[in-house]
């Protein structure tokens, strides 16, 4: 089970990686990475997740049939468009089946969690130091076409936000229920949280704070340590962010809390998306088409391509109309229960309250890979809940 764990561990972290190139090539390589291994653990017989999971991936599989309805039923603008919409999440149902059939096993699943949370630390220091000294360069190499803000091999501070959202709990769950690596889980935490604030991400660094303070309130509710361990893990964790806060500076967040010039264009994105929904609330404009969708409501000219309403929700209810957005919205209620209680879930909580003011989910498709995975690792908590994970 493990070597299915290591697999789409290193499919996840090479999405990550490229997640930077336009070339459709790097996607459509993680897509049939999923697919083989999707292939292998069915001809070994996978177990089957609890009840939860399944009704949880039959949402997410109905939801992944619509696009392929759209296109049959000639409602969609950009039958390409839809149909390559229809591809991804077929790819996203897949890393959530395999996360839920994979990480029903506890050693497995905690070594995942691990892997991730050290990836995730030392991508995020190593973004961290980028932003300040490589000029916009990716990696200090590759020529991404801006010249500040890039963090890793992310071009956009809220989508690298998002990231390190899901992977703040992960490394904050196993700072609180670890032993031997408690301090040093403890440190990743605090990487992870101060390169959010490094990013200057308004959302990312509200939704931080909340992620914290939910995963310590769900930790002491479950009683995942000892009181004193757990006393002495967040008095860690806060000593450490701080220090951590300090060194990377708070000037840049503090200039973005302060402004407001973006706020206009996203509000109109939102405004006009909400008409979309108007003039085809059940069948939709088709998934994908948005951006060329936006020009023909848009309520003044800003000078600039937008090509994505900065809102996830509000986006599939425009693509893929009401009954779309009502299965990812069953999806979310049925995922919710189970990856706080998970703790190190919190975070696919937190990503998707972050698609309420920006787009995710949207885009760039190997970012929403990593919220089915930790949505699929979450989901497995139930079956395991009266172990020690």
């Amino acid at each position: 089970m493990k070597r299915a764990a290591g697999a789409l561990a290193v499919l996840l972290c090479l999405g990550i990686l490229t997640i930077w190139l336009e070339e459709r090539w790097a996607w459509s390589l993680f897509q049939a990475g999923i697919f083989a291994l999707a292939a292998w653990r069915t001809v070994r017989q996978p177990r089957v997740p609890v009840r939860l999971a399944l009704a949880a991936l039959a949402a997410l599989a109905a939801a992944a049939v619509w696009p392929f309805v759209q296109l049959a039923a000639g409602t969609s603008v950009s039958r390409a468009g839809t149909w390559t919409q229809g591809l991804n999440w077929c790819t996203f149902v897949l890393v959530f089946a395999l996360s839920c059939e994979i990480f029903a096993e506890d050693g497995a699943r905690r070594w995942f969690l691990g892997f991730i949370a050290g990836f995730g630390t030392i991508l995020a220091f190593v973004s961290t130091l980028q932003n300040y000294s490589s000029q916009g360069k990716i990696f200090w190499l590759f020529p991404s076409g801006y010249d500040r803000d890039v963090l890793g091999p992310f071009v956009s501070r809220n989508q690298f936000a998002a990231w390190v959202e899901l992977l703040l709990p992960v490394a904050l769950y196993l700072a609180l229920t670890g032993r031997r690596l408690r301090t040093l889980y403890g440190c990743a935490a605090a990487v992870l949280f101060s390169s959010v604030i490094a990013s200057a991400s308004r959302a990312g660094f509200v939704l931080s704070c909340g992620e914290v303070l939910v995963v310590m309130a769900a930790a002491t509710a479950r009683r995942a340590a000892p009181r004193k361990a757990l006393a002495l893990a967040a008095l860690q964790f806060l000593v450490l962010a701080l220090g951590a806060a300090a060194i990377v500076g708070w000037q840049g967040l503090e200039v973005r809390l302060e402004s407001g010039r973006s706020e206009v264009v996203r509000l109109d994105a939102v405004r006009a998306s909400v008409h979309m929904v108007r003039d085809r609330p059940w069948a939709g404009s088709g998934l994908g088409t948005w951006p060329m969708m936006y020009p023909r409501y848009a309520g003044f000219d800003a000078g600039v391509y937008l090509n994505q309403a900065h809102n996830d929700w509000v986006q599939w209810a425009a693509e893929g109309g009401l009954p779309f957005v009502l299965l990812l919205a069953v999806f979310a209620l049925l995922l919710w229960k189970p990856a706080v209680q998970s703790i190190y879930g919190v975070g696919t909580v937190a990503f998707l309250l972050h698609a309420f003011v920006d787009y995710p989910m949207q885009q760039r498709p190997a970012l929403a890979a990593w919220f089915f995975a930790l949505a699929g690792a979450a989901m497995t908590w139930p079956a395991s809940r009266s172990r020690n994970v």
